[in-house]
């Protein structure tokens, strides 16, 4: 199959993705509320950012998470590090391997499993739809939502097509406007409300996204208001094209969107609408089974 890009091309794009996957390991350390200092809530929140990234760096390699990457992406001093890693570990929520790194423990896997019980119906119902756009499109297919001023993969599902996106996985965090699902979610958003974002995120996107401007994401936004849907092309992952739209439940704030993501030559010219006719279908039975669910009996 002719893909489009030539060695030189996929590469960079590979690379370009890790680099958004580093982004999102910083975004999970630094992207949390500012607390007050004394309040002894930050020791709580330090913990649980060290208990973040451990999870994310670990889920792509067997080694598990080092202890100098993951001081180094808190901001954290070596030794304070090491000693919350400790406290952890002794209550379950981490484990050491043989090899030296860490990874998720015991305990954090039950916590996973009876999350489960309680798990965002939104997140619940659009499964049978992602694996239904996978299979259609052949492409990669995600579920953003909208947690605060940054946005989270909560689900990818991938086509049995022969060009994978590893720009986004689950889990990944963004701010806001940064993905095309994310920006489909903005485009639902009133200005103000926009801009309040943009301002938030100002300095996270200069220092961790310098390459896109804020003014190409409110351009991204205006035309996804004329036209119903995102059209990203390769803006944050040079070769990663993207569609998006968003899920509009009744009775909900803008919250959440499904996109489809491949290289340009899958996200241009007529199947663009074919994508986007898929991504309206599934948004709209997603609707649907959520107001039903919450419909009075």
């Amino acid at each position: 199959m002719d893909n489009g890009l030539g060695p030189e091309d996929l590469g960079r794009m590979k690379m370009r993705g890790k680099i958004l996957r580093r982004s999102a390991s910083f975004n999970v350390a630094h992207a949390v509320d500012d607390l007050e200092p004394g309040t002894g809530a930050q020791s709580i929140q330090r913990a649980l950012t060290l208990l973040n990234l451990v999870g994310l760096i670990a889920s792509e390699r067997r080694g598990g998470a080092s202890l100098s990457e993951v001081a180094s992406i808190s901001g954290r001093p070596k030794a304070s590090v090491h000693r919350m890693l400790q406290a952890l570990i002794a209550m379950g929520y981490v484990e050491r391997l043989d090899e030296g790194g860490y990874r998720l423990g015991v305990q954090s896997q039950i916590l996973g499993q009876l999350a489960q019980k309680s798990v965002d119906p939104l997140v619940t119902e659009s499964e049978s739809s992602l694996l239904r756009l996978a299979e259609l499109s052949q492409d990669t297919v995600f579920l953003t939502l909208r947690t605060g001023s940054y946005s989270i993969c909560a689900r990818r599902e991938e086509g049995f097509g022969e060009i994978f996106n590893n720009a986004l996985a689950v889990g990944d965090r963004h701010p806001l406007g940064i993905g095309a699902g994310s920006l489909a979610i903005l485009a639902e958003l009133p200005s103000a409300e926009v801009d309040a974002q943009f301002e938030a995120n100002a300095q996270i996107l200069a220092e961790k996204y310098p390459k896109v401007s804020i003014d190409q994401l409110r351009d991204i936004i205006d035309q996804a208001r004329l036209d119903g849907f995102v059209h990203n092309p390769g803006l944050f992952a040079q070769g990663s094209w993207a569609v998006a739209v968003p899920l509009r439940i009744r009775g909900s704030r803008p919250r959440a969107a499904l996109s489809i993501a491949s290289i340009a030559d899958r996200i241009t010219g007529p199947r663009v609408e074919r994508l986007v006719a898929l991504l309206r279908h599934e948004a709209r039975a997603i609707a649907e089974a959520l107001t039903a669910g919450s419909a009075p009996s």
